[in-house]
């Protein structure tokens, strides 16, 4: 049963409860049509090209006796020539073999020289290589050690800076925790005595002062490493930072009412 593309594209098949999806097939079915019009007209193709190829072969078949003269009449010839050949190619030998015995000669001269040469020059590079590799090497070692030196007198001297740095902010963080502490206690040692005296000078009602209360001794948070070289780096003046206490607390206006008031009735 022969195809054709017209057949395969309108071509008909059963449905049924699950079959295949009408577009897959109608696509599928088209790409085999294009591909058996394709393979078709190839075949024409072919069958035109072997009918050419007969009838090309027909007419060599007519001019095969002229073919076959004309080779007699080409060996014929060819033999003349080969015998003419045969001659002049013996004398061009001849010459050829001198000429080459002489080549030969000038050849294996020089390339003995250009060996000789090639063999000097080869061993001056070789011993220039080797004085230029060792004196690399001499220079790499030199500076392998000479970084390893820096590097060691530089991680030396971080350590030394660090370690001054670090007693340096120590002493300071020290002194002001000392000045702080000082300074808590002369402000307690203030109010005991302010208090002392209100306790022994009578004030009017309209000028009764409350208990001051004194301010509970805070410690001076940790100082983190980061404090200590932002306080031991210098300021843009050119002065280092310093830890400044806090302040005492400030009563106001009625202290200061109350210290004249003392100070007139003790005079």
């Amino acid at each position: 049963m022969k195809f054709t593309p017209l057949d395969i594209r309108h071509q008909e098949f059963p449905q049924r409860l699950g079959s295949y999806q009408r577009a897959s097939v109608r696509a599928y079915l088209s790409d085999l049509a294009e591909e058996v019009e394709v393979l078709l007209q190839r075949q024409q193709e072919q069958q035109e090209y072997l009918l050419a190829l007969e009838k090309q072969l027909d007419e060599r078949k007519q001019h095969e006796d002229e073919i076959r003269r004309a080779v007699i009449a080409a060996e014929r010839i060819g033999h003349e020539v080969r015998e003419n050949a045969v001659r002049e190619s013996q004398l061009l030998i001849s010459q050829a073999t001198t000429e080459h015995e002489g080549v030969m000669r000038d050849a294996e001269s020089r390339r003995s020289e250009l060996e000789a040469r090639h063999q000097a020059r080869m061993s001056a590079l070789e011993a220039s290589f080797r004085t230029r590799f060792a004196e690399l090497e001499r220079q790499l070692h030199d500076l392998t050690l000479e970084r390893d030196r820096v590097q060691a007198q530089r991680l030396m001297e971080l350590e030394r800076e660090f370690n001054e740095r670090h007693v340096e902010l120590s002493g300071r963080l020290a002194a002001s925790r000392l000045e702080y502490a000082q300074f808590l206690s002369t402000y307690r040692a203030l109010m005991t005595s302010f208090s002392e005296m209100s306790a022994r000078h009578s004030l009017p009602d309209d000028l009764a002062l409350a208990a001051p209360r004194l301010p509970q001794h805070e410690l001076l948070p940790p100082l983190q490493m980061g404090s200590i070289e932002a306080a031991g780096a210098p300021t843009p003046s050119g002065s280092s930072a310093t830890v400044t206490p806090p302040e005492a607390p400030h009563h106001a206006p009625h202290d200061a009412e109350a210290q004249a008031q003392i100070t007139s009735t003790s005079s």
